[in-house]
């Protein structure tokens, strides 16, 4: 056969039709462009690939594709409309479609190559109005797609200033891109009762998360009571969560109400539930799924009315893979997860939570407001922190009591309490060494400055031992033997 014989390839995309879909279909699951996407799930794929090519085949017969006058782009537009409402229909999105069209178009190329080695058939002008009427509706596509897609961003963008404008964060600071999409999923269940999972590493801050989701809600003039989990031991859990009747055991000399019935009408915060005992979680698994409760040594049924929020430090799915936790109560907790961010994921937070805390214990240790120099700046943003924003909270709590109202500088935060280089005048003003970066003053013994500091403690904090160790960095043991051995008298 002449390589040189043209062909009608509308009618050999017709009786071809079979390979070709072939074709598509492979190109869809084997193109790294294609495969892997959603598409390829939908049920409704087979047949509407098929409508689609027929429709496509009648469109470029009976449309003059090459000429751009608006003769040409109505059958195009009335093709494109009724394509995109039938994949809509269908369960398809825009984007959905428009990799179809585009698959469609390498299947199709891929085909004519292999039909003209065999057959020697040069293109024909439908062939080129084929190939154009696909590039033009892919493009449109996509171009809705896109717009689609910005219109989300879009919107989310004015929800999340919306709920930042008219819902009280109370401490939760932060404008990172991370955190606003926590202010979003929050905002979401603020009018109803769903059950919220709080996920995210210790020190995260999904107490104040919780606190938040429940101030903003309907339930806001209720009780708000949190159980740590992980604090109860084992044998007192059952009646911390559903209180006990006297006698119930040897200690047991009254009634007591549990968090449950504490929190009739509220919120029950369940912190680190994933410390709960496989028998503890049965239980609390009973008392969700039939609203109700009996208390230790009772026998009376109580009905409650309690929203429940959960928080763990811990992969819960991976503890119901170890069997550490029971899966029909991870589905009863993980109904709408919100992952709370690590503080090094949101890096433009960390100056301004260190701010927030510096105003914070300026105030309370009755300072004068210090400031960050940039040298501080760049020691926090630089830092790990993998205890998360309490590990930064500490750490500026104990550089304010350092600085003692001057700024504070990078060698201020990489202090240790005890070595800590502070000069005392007449006027008992205290300053550090590089209060101003890069000078420094005299140095006196560090005896006399860990003695000086320890006064202070004491005077802030009014002679409360545990809470000027805790300031100064220090266990209880080593604040009274230091007490014993500057001979300080509390």
């Amino acid at each position: 056969m002449s390589k040189d014989k043209n062909v009608e390839f509308l009618s050999v995309f017709r009786e071809y039709k079979d390979d070709i879909f072939e074709r598509w279909q492979k190109e869809l699951n084997e193109n790294p462009r294609f495969s892997g996407t959603d598409i390829l799930q939908n049920k409704n794929l087979t047949s509407t690939s098929k409508d689609f090519y027929t429709d496509l085949l009648k469109t470029v017969e009976s449309s003059d594709i090459p000429d751009c006058s608006q003769k040409t782009f109505e059958p195009l537009l009335k093709f494109w409309h009724q394509t995109i409402k039938e994949q809509v229909q269908h369960g398809f999105t825009t984007k959905d479609t428009a990799l179809l069209i585009f698959s469609l178009k390498a299947s199709i190329i891929s085909f004519i190559k292999d039909y003209y080695a065999k057959s020697g058939y040069m293109y024909t002008p439908e062939l080129n109005k084929l190939g154009n009427l696909l590039d033009l509706l892919g493009v449109l596509t996509f171009e809705i797609y896109t717009a689609e897609k910005e219109s989300l961003i879009s919107r989310q963008l004015e929800q999340i200033n919306y709920l930042q404008g008219h819902i009280n964060f109370g401490d939760l600071i932060g404008n990172s891109l991370a955190m606003k999409g926590v202010y979003q999923a929050i905002g979401l269940v603020l009018e109803n009762d769903i059950t919220v999972l709080l996920e995210g590493e210790s020190g995260t801050g999904k107490d104040l998360v919780a606190n938040v989701i429940h101030n903003n809600s309907k339930r806001k003039n209720k009780p708000f009571i949190t159980l740590n989990c992980g604090a109860i031991p084992k044998d007192l859990i059952e009646s911390e969560l559903f209180g006990h009747e006297k006698g119930a055991f040897t200690s047991a000399e009254n009634r007591r109400l549990g968090k449950f019935e504490l929190a009739d009408g509220g919120t029950l915060f369940l912190d680190e539930i994933g410390d709960l005992s496989l028998d503890a979680q049965v239980k609390l698994l009973r008392a969700i799924q039939n609203r109700e409760i009996e208390r230790v040594g009772g026998s009376e049924k109580i009905n409650i009315d309690v929203r429940i929020i959960a928080a763990t430090n811990k992969s819960l799915k991976k503890e119901v893979d170890n069997g550490a936790f029971r899966m029909d109560l991870y589905y009863r907790v993980n109904v709408y997860p919100i992952m709370i961010p690590a503080l090094r994921d949101r890096g433009e937070d960390i100056v301004p939570l260190a701010n927030h805390f510096l105003d914070y214990y300026c105030e309370k240790f009755k300072y004068e407001r210090s400031g960050l120099s940039k040298g501080a700046e760049k020691y926090l943003i630089s830092k790990k922190w993998d205890g998360n924003v309490r590990e930064l909270e500490n750490l500026m709590q104990r550089a304010v009591v350092i600085s003692q109202g001057n700024m504070i500088t990078a060698d201020v935060l990489d202090l240790q309490p005890g070595l800590m280089p502070i000069i005392a005048d007449a006027k008992k003003e205290t300053h550090l060494i590089g209060a101003v970066e890069g000078e420094f003053m005299d140095i006196i013994p560090l005896e006399e400055i860990e003695k000086k500091a320890i006064k202070h403690a004491l005077g802030v904090t009014n002679g409360n031992i545990r809470k000027a160790s805790k300031a100064l960095g220090v266990s209880r043991t080593t604040f009274y033997n230091k007490l014993a051995r500057y001979n300080i008298e509390v």
